[in-house]
């Protein structure tokens, strides 16, 4: 028995022409929707990158104002001692120890770490990213410790005229010391990091207009 093909109707040139004609469409196409693909993946990655930039020159500001005002703040503390050893008993003071510790903010790699878009940052770079916000969420706790002694002690020297107020007060300026020096031990973590990535502070987001050398003033001490 013998089969025969149907022949097309212009022939085969013709048919396997149209088909060729299909098959390349179909490739063209595939190829113009994976293009818009890798479009929209680069494009959600700038804008991922941007946000953590952003976010991170914020962060950077802050710290740097931090490590700014130490030297200012251990002046202060150094004062408040000297205070404390040579006023009369019944002085206080008034407002005397308000360092500006700056919240730490994480948003933008909260909301990143929930795109598949992130996957498309190199690993390397990722890693940084997370070591950096690791620590900021460590620190937030740090940062309230450390805001915490300090609204103490400004609460005890405004009753120094308490004997045991001023005592209490003397415990205070101790914690105070070591909140600093953990700051300060810690700066080199942060900057290498952000250093690494590239990113400068960027202190125009801040929202609070202040000095970092405001503890270097004198104190006013109330009698």
């Amino acid at each position: 028995m013998h089969f025969h093909l149907p022949k097309p109707l212009h022939g085969w040139r013709e048919f396997f022409g149209e088909v060729g004609i299909i098959v390349l469409g179909v490739l063209i196409a595939l190829a113009a929707e994976q293009g818009v693909e890798r479009l929209h993946e680069r494009t959600q990655v700038h804008e991922i990158r941007g946000a953590l930039r952003a976010e991170l020159a914020d962060t950077r500001a802050r710290w740097e104002f931090m490590r700014a005002a130490d030297a200012c703040e251990w002046q202060r503390l150094d004062a408040l001692q000297q205070w404390m050893a040579a006023a009369p008993a019944a002085s206080y003071l008034s407002n005397a120890f308000n360092p500006m510790l700056w919240n730490m903010h994480s948003a933008a790699w909260d909301l990143a770490k929930t795109s598949p878009a992130v996957e498309h940052v190199s690993l390397d770079e990722r890693l940084v990213y997370a070591s950096l916000y690791d620590a900021i969420v460590n620190w937030r706790r740090y940062l309230d410790e450390e805001r915490d002694n300090a609204v103490q002690l400004n609460a005890l020297l405004a009753t120094g005229d308490q004997p045991q107020h001023r005592l209490d007060a003397k415990m205070r300026i101790d914690i105070a010391r070591q909140y600093v020096a953990r700051r300060q031990r810690n700066y080199a973590y942060f900057f290498t990091r952000l250093d690494r990535l590239g990113i400068k502070p960027d202190a125009s987001q801040l929202t609070i207009t202040t000095d970092p050398q405001a503890l270097c003033g004198p104190l006013e001490s109330v009698s």
